[in-house]
C-alpha cells in the first residue's frame, strides 16, 4: 500500500505544479497585453495556444514520471485518458441552454494513478485539465476514480467506472464546482502495463461563480440597453462523454 500514497503524493504535487504554471503564464499574458495592439490577431492567438502547449507538456511529462514508477508494481496502474464531451444542456440562474440553440461541447485530458484491490475491483485518484465551451469554461479538476469488472468469460475486460470530485484552482483562471462521472468501459492490454481505454458516460458538472448581467432596454432609447451586474452564480451541466486512453 505504501506504493499506493506514493503515487497520490506526486499526484497532487504535480497538480499543485501545473496551477502554479498556468497562473504565471496568465500573469504574464496579462503584463504584456499592452503590447498586443502593434501585433497581428495571429499573433495574439498563437501567444494563447503556446501557454496551453505548455501546460499540456508538463502534464504528460507527470505521465511518464508515473508510469516509469509503476512497472515494477503489477496491481498500480497508470491511465491517460482523453474525453470528448457532448453537452446536452446547462441550466443555471434564470437560463437554460439546450443543444439545439447552442452547439455545446468540452474536452479533457485526465491522468489517473488506479489499485487493483481485486480482480473485479480498481480504485484510484485522478486529476485533469477540461474545458467546456458555447459558454466557455475552464476546470482543473481533482477527484475519486473506481472501477468494477462485473462479468466473467469472454467479456472480462468490460467495466462499470465513476468518478467523483471537485475542480480547484483560482477563480480568476478557473471556475470551481463539483463533477460525477457515471458510464462503461473497455479495456485491451497488450502487455501487463501498457494497453488501451475505452469509456462512454454521462458528465456532470457544476461551474460556480459565473458573472451574471442583465439587460434592460433603455426607457429613452430603444435601440440601447442598460447592463446591470447581478452577482456570481452558479450552474450545471449535462454532457454525453466519450473517451479513448493508454494504460500503463
Amino acid at each position: 500500500m505504501k506504493y499506493y500514497f506514493i503515487f497520490l503524493k506526486r499526484l497532487f504535487v504535480i497538480t499543485y505544479l501545473s496551477i502554479k504554471m498556468y497562473s504565471l503564464s496568465v500573469q504574464r499574458r496579462k503584463q504584456n497585453l499592452i503590447y498586443l495592439s502593434n501585433i497581428s490577431l495571429y499573433k495574439f492567438y498563437w501567444l494563447k495556444s503556446n501557454i496551453k502547449n505548455k501546460l499540456y507538456i508538463l502534464f504528460i511529462s507527470s505521465l511518464l514520471l508515473f508510469s516509469a514508477s509503476a512497472k515494477g508494481q503489477n496491481l498500480f496502474h497508470i491511465i491517460v485518458d482523453y474525453h470528448y464531451n457532448l453537452g446536452l444542456n446547462e441550466k443555471g440562474y434564470h437560463y437554460s441552454y439546450y443543444r439545439g440553440d447552442w452547439k455545446m461541447y468540452g474536452k479533457s485530458l485526465h491522468v489517473s494513478a488506479l489499485y487493483d484491490f481485486s480482480p473485479k475491483l480498481s480504485l484510484g485518484a485522478g486529476m485533469g485539465l477540461d474545458r467546456y465551451e458555447n459558454p466557455g469554461y475552464n476546470t482543473f479538476p481533482i477527484f475519486l476514480t473506481g472501477q468494477y469488472f462485473p462479468m466473467t468469460g469472454n467479456f472480462t475486460n468490460n467495466y462499470l467506472f465513476t468518478d467523483l470530485g471537485y475542480a480547484i484552482g483560482n477563480e480568476e483562471h478557473f471556475n470551481q464546482g463539483w463533477l460525477w462521472d457515471l458510464g462503461i468501459g473497455y479495456r485491451k492490454m497488450f502487455k501487463k502495463h501498457f494497453g488501451l481505454n475505452f469509456q462512454l458516460g454521462y458528465n456532470l458538472k457544476q461551474i460556480k461563480d459565473i458573472p451574471f448581467y442583465v439587460f434592460h432596454e433603455n426607457a429613452n432609447n430603444n435601440n440601447e440597453y442598460d447592463i446591470t451586474y447581478i452577482g456570481k452564480k452558479n450552474s450545471i451541466r449535462h454532457s454525453i462523454t466519450i473517451g479513448i486512453g493508454l494504460i500503463f
